[in-house]
């Protein structure tokens, strides 16, 4: 069925088969024998944590402790936060296949426009836990029922600098996530 949509599209488009898709735009895809797909960003985390500065630091076991309440105001301003704009700009990206670090993430953002020293602590715990879980990615099952799931949930007042409630769910088609969001209620 692909073969014959290649060759149509052949026909009204020039083009050039490059074969079955392995790495595109920092995502690396790799086929299982038994039709599962594999889709990581390895490549783009190490490279991350290459220019960061953390290639050989050592690894937490979680992204952000639980329950840590962050002020806007916590710790002395950055002098300059162009690094740490970076590296959260680059994680955000990096939650595309990451949803563990989804959270702490969405997290730091909320700081970018006058992030602290003790945000950017919170950054490179980030950066810490991925050291750890390099490998970690999403499995897309072709095997069991494709049934479809949704789970959501809630924190009401969570934020402790705006008491803003945050929503937040992921949709399954069988074992695969396909879609999740979290979002801070508006003002």
């Amino acid at each position: 069925v692909i073969q014959e949509v290649i060759t149509e599209l052949g026909s009204v488009f020039e083009l050039k088969d490059m074969g079955i898709l392995t790495y595109f735009l920092g995502l690396q895809i790799s086929c299982k024998s038994n039709g599962d797909i594999f889709v990581s960003q390895q490549k783009y985390a190490t490279d991350l944590l290459a220019k960061s500065g953390m290639s050989s630091c050592k690894p937490c076991p979680t992204p952000l402790k639980p329950h840590t309440q962050i002020l806007l105001t916590d710790g002395i301003p950055l002098k300059d936060p162009k690094q740490y704009r970076s590296i959260v700009g680059a994680l955000q990206y990096l939650t595309f296949t990451r949803p563990d670090i989804a959270y702490s993430v969405n997290t730091v953002c909320q700081f970018m426009n006058n992030p602290t020293e003790h945000h950017f602590f919170l950054v490179k715990r980030i950066l810490r836990y991925l050291q750890g879980t390099l490998s970690h990615g999403f499995t897309y099952s072709s095997s069991g029922p494709l049934l479809l799931s949704a789970y959501s949930d809630y924190d009401w007042a969570g934020d402790i600098n705006t008491r803003r409630s945050t929503t937040g769910f992921v949709v399954y088609l069988g074992s695969n996530p396909i879609s999740w969001q979290s979002k801070k209620q508006g003002s």
